[in-house]
């Protein structure tokens, strides 16, 4: 143990020179972003270059060239009607979404906004690596793990809940096969982080819900709900859409999800050294390496279908980080959490959700399909929203905050994106399968277009109205009732004892019965 320890501060002393870090960095940096730019271009990883050797070929140029110049159209044209879309109260993606469905069926424009398959798939996977990102710089650990039982009830309950009410409603309602029926509900039942998240923060700032801890809670929960949900489709998709053993495919994909646990680990502590929290600039060295390395982990683990080990690779990796860069340096992390958030709001928000809405042909779309997607939609929300309330009833929580926080997890939008186009792609050689996919699709389409305006509105106005604003001013009075009360035996007010948050000595002291 001895030379174990003298070799752990040899290494440490010697990679925390100032030099050694730097260089150390640079190289980091530049491994990362090698790698990244490989997967995202599909190119040969030893020999890049292999494939364009002859000058005269322009063909894949030509390509290349036309599909910058239509992602950059689509760009100035995706943020226009994002801004629009807010202007009119609306979420931004809702604009993005209805621009996507106009370009889609209007044929000049169909015809015009063209690129190939591999680039709009990469589209959506760097869109889904800055959601990665952003959750996992907005996923609080430390409380997560002091407050676990309460989050992962709500979430796993609420959300097999809905996933066997929405099966079976697609199953007898839209009349697909039952397999096709749980890729169904495993995509329509997913919650959005892109309405949920930014309404939690908005309530946070505002300190509405403090005192019983509401948005910190709801972000948890939504953690828990969409790591269950994305898990069970990577996993499924690869049992279901290759012609290997499924026990060995379970093997697998459970060895690459802990080898992905692992890798997050061993990354978001690679992150705390590199760079130094003195460094000259560390922020940005920080934003480059979790953007590359957390692009390469998604795109790469795709690549070689086992996405599921990347996605929760660069979960773990990027919640790690949060954790130390939150008090490493007087920036802390919200330079890492501006650009990402600009970044999605500026590039990924605005094509993710237009590609999704140029899946959305009217042609093939009839009013009964309409309404029977929109009825299984509905009966999945019934249940979540039954089911949350329920659960919530032995909580602390009173009855107005229980709404908000069953409102908060009907929103749909963001990883309906990438999901039913995944599926979609997956099911296309085998047309049993296609058929399916296509409508789910449509219903996935929907399930945005209808819930994420409508709770996104619903969300803030409850909020704001259902929620108590925490003064610090009274926490005296409160510290002082509940003290006095606990000192000298009389009966103490649970209402207060649920709203005041504890220490971590007398969270500690608790039994899981008392806690919870």
């Amino acid at each position: 143990m001895h030379c174990v320890a003298r070799l752990h501060n040899t290494l440490h002393n010697f990679f925390n020179n100032r030099e050694i870090n730097s260089i150390t960095t640079t190289l980091l940096i530049f491994v990362s972003l090698y790698i990244a730019i490989i997967t995202l271009l599909g190119e040969n990883f030893l020999n890049p270059l292999a494939d364009h050797i002859n000058p005269t070929s322009t063909t894949s140029e030509d390509v290349t060239v036309r599909s910058i110049f239509v992602i950059f159209i689509l760009l100035v044209a995706g943020i226009f009607a994002a801004k629009v879309s807010k202007a009119l109260r609306l979420p931004p993606l809702f604009g993005c979404l209805a621009l996507g469905i106009v370009i889609k069926n209007i044929t000049v424009l169909d015809q015009f906004f063209v690129f190939p398959p591999f680039v709009e798939t990469m589209i959506r996977k760097v869109a889904l690596t800055m959601i990665v990102i952003r959750w996992g710089l907005a996923t609080d650990v430390q409380f997560l793990y002091e407050n676990a039982v309460m989050p992962v009830t709500i979430g796993l309950v609420s959300a097999v809940g809905e996933i066997i009410a929405v099966t079976i409603a697609s199953y007898f309602i839209l009349n697909i096969s039952f397999v096709m029926s749980i890729f169904c509900s495993l995509i329509l039942v997913t919650v959005s982080p892109a309405v949920t998240v930014p309404a939690m923060i908005l309530f946070k700032e505002k300190s509405l819900g403090s005192l019983k801890r509401i948005p910190e809670n709801v972000l948890a929960v939504c953690c828990v709900d969409n790591l269950f949900c994305v898990i069970i489709f990577m996993v499924l998709s690869s049992i279901i859409f290759t012609d290997a053993p499924i026990a060995t495919t379970i093997l697998l994909n459970a060895g690459t999800i802990v080898f992905g646990v692992i890798g997050g680990i061993i990354l978001g502590w690679l992150l705390w050294r590199f760079p130094r929290s003195d460094a000259p600039h560390t922020q940005f060295a920080r934003i480059l390496l979790l953007g590359a390395i957390s692009t390469a982990l998604m795109i790469g683990t795709y690549l070689i279908k086992y996405s599921c080990s990347g996605f929760v690779a660069a979960l773990i990796m990027s919640a790690m980080c949060a954790m130390k860069w939150k008090s490493d340096n007087k920036d802390k992390v919200e330079c890492v959490e501006s650009t990402y958030k600009y970044i999605w709001d500026s590039f990924a928000l605005p094509l993710l959700f237009i590609c999704l809405g140029m899946k959305f042909d009217c042609s093939t779309l009839t009013w009964e399909i309409v309404f029977l997607c929109i009825a299984v939609i509905a009966i999945g929300l019934l249940v979540r929203t039954i089911i949350v309330m329920l659960v919530t009833l032995s909580s602390h929580i009173n009855f107005k905050e229980q709404v908000v926080v069953a409102l908060s997890l009907l929103p749909r939008a963001t990883f309906q994106a990438d999901l039913a186009p995944t599926l979609l792609l997956m099911a296309t050689p085998f047309p049993e399968k296609a058929q399916d996919a296509a409508l789910i699709m449509k219903a996935a389409i929907l399930s945005v277009l209808v819930t994420a305006p409508i709770f996104d509105i619903l969300l803030n106005l409850v909020g704001l109205k259902c929620l108590t604003q925490y003064n610090p001013q009274d926490a005296p009075a409160i510290e002082k009732n509940f003290d006095k009360s606990y000192m000298n035996g009389d009966h103490v007010d649970e209402t207060i004892y649920a709203a005041r948050p504890k220490t971590f000595s007398e969270y500690r002291s608790e039994t899981v019965i008392e806690r919870y």
